[in-house]
């Protein structure tokens, strides 16, 4: 077997490597940064630690789930912790419950909610063109509005009529607003098949799957070795040139890069035609915001949701209510998700700015008390969503198309198939690709 030279050490690449090594087939992992793990770190903070996001992992599929238990074992938690959605300074139910919407909404508007959800019934025969379309359908236009809409554009930076239905992954998926009252009527009918409320966690942080991965497969590892050039013949990658300029023949390719880098690096370049999609294809950048509190627990929910747009930030997650572990005793932190786009404020702020605009914010509200708060810092989460919109999935299925004349290349992960993917989802499509790798004995 050939060896599979994998291009980038985050979450993707790190998953299948670990199946690489796993079949005995040769490979090596080439990362820009110092650090291996991409957007999935655990970090210590004033004596607590966090993840680089609201991380859980989803038991949704058996052979992502017993990768991660063969790795880490006991330290693979199940965790139930509710959600939230800040609303008009109250805490509702995520997802939502009837206790939820009888209690924060007028007669007269549950009236017309409950309507609207009726008459989904007979629009089913109806396309669904956008993610505006696709809430409008689950839940009728009143809670999209509310709720949805608002939160989805914030997030996303781009209206939810531009915006892909697949930008939601599976959280809309097996749950209607029909459906939650249909449970006012008999509670044995509840349909909320949900991601939130019960997920399984590394109880010392997200991050230990890579970690535990990385030190398995060191010698394999070659950081601080970006990808410079990509060169390509008849439809086969010959040759990488890494940083420092070392070149390296190379057999199969399994890339993890933004695509559009990706583009930028072949060596001769694709049609112009490929490189102006790729080059269209955008992320959604987060910039974190890290705060210790003097007290032993902020809220006992897994994620805190803020769809209202006078609100810069989108979630708020508090590690020690995924493991107790993650702060010491009398003492919390919580993470604070402020999404943007280049050149945005909340970007260009120098961190000691960002961090008071937050933190004023937090206490101005009425979401955390100001004597809570103890120490703060911050940090940059590139290309954390890919912005999934109605013409960037056309473009896609071209840019798909002309790197499948590549007889010895795949993609895989969030930045490479331009896919809102979870860790479960890397894991299975690590083990399909590397299994393709290996049957077919490139």
């Amino acid at each position: 077997m050939k060896r599979i030279d994998i291009l980038g050490a985050g979450p993707a690449g790190l998953a299948a490597a670990h199946f690489a090594k796993k079949n005995n087939i040769p490979f090596q992992l080439y990362e820009s940064e110092s650090k291996i793990g991409g957007n999935c770190k655990t970090f210590e903070f004033d004596g607590c630690k966090y993840d680089t996001g609201a991380h859980r992992f989803h038991n949704k599929n058996n052979i992502a789930t017993q990768a991660v238990k063969d790795l880490i074992g006991d330290d693979l938690i199940s965790v139930v912790a509710p959600s939230k959605i800040y609303w008009q300074e109250k805490m509702i139910n995520f997802p939502l419950d009837p206790v939820s919407v009888i209690k924060n909404f007028k007669t007269s508007t549950i009236f017309k909610i409950i309507a609207e959800n009726l008459l989904n019934i007979f629009k089913r025969s109806l396309s669904i063109n956008s993610f505006r379309d696709s809430a409008y359908r689950k839940y009728g236009k009143t809670i999209s509005e509310i709720f949805l809409i608002s939160y989805t554009e914030k997030l996303w930076g781009t209206s939810s009529d531009l915006l892909d239905r697949k930008v939601s992954g599976d959280r809309l998926k097996n749950l209607n607003l029909l459906s939650v009252f249909k449970s006012l009527i008999n509670p044995s009918k509840q349909n909320t098949k949900h991601y939130e409320g019960e997920f399984l966690y590394p109880k010392y942080g997200y991050g230990r799957i890579f970690e535990v991965i990385g030190n398995k497969i060191k010698d394999h590892i070659f950081c601080d070795s970006a990808i410079e050039k990509i060169y390509h013949k008849n439809g086969l990658i010959k040759e990488l040139v890494l940083s420092g300029n070392k070149k390296i023949k190379t057999d199969n390719i399994l890339s993890t890069l933004p695509i559009d880098y990706f583009s930028k690096c072949l060596d001769p370049l694709p049609p112009n035609e490929i490189i102006d999609y790729a080059k269209s294809l955008s992320f959604r950048n987060l910039r974190l915001a890290i705060f210790t509190l003097g007290i032993n627990r902020f809220s006992k929910n897994a994620s805190i949701y803020f769809p209202e747009k006078n609100l810069p930030f989108t979630r708020i997650y508090e590690p020690k209510n995924r493991s107790s572990l993650m702060a010491p005793k009398n003492k919390t932190c919580i993470v604070v998700e402020v999404p943007y786009d280049k050149d945005d404020i909340y970007h260009t702020a120098r961190e000691d700015n960002f961090l008071d605009q937050i933190k004023s914010l937090l206490i101005k509200h009425n979401i955390i008390n100001k004597s809570y708060f103890i120490n703060s810092t911050s940090l940059i989460m590139p290309n954390a969503y890919p912005v999934l919109t109605t013409s960037s999935q056309k473009k896609l299925e071209k840019i798909n198309a002309y790197f499948d004349t590549f007889n010895n290349l795949k993609f895989i992960g969030r930045n490479a198939q331009f896919k809102y993917l979870h860790t479960h989802h890397l894991f299975k499509i690590a083990h399909n690709t590397i299994n393709k790798f290996k049957n077919n004995k490139k």
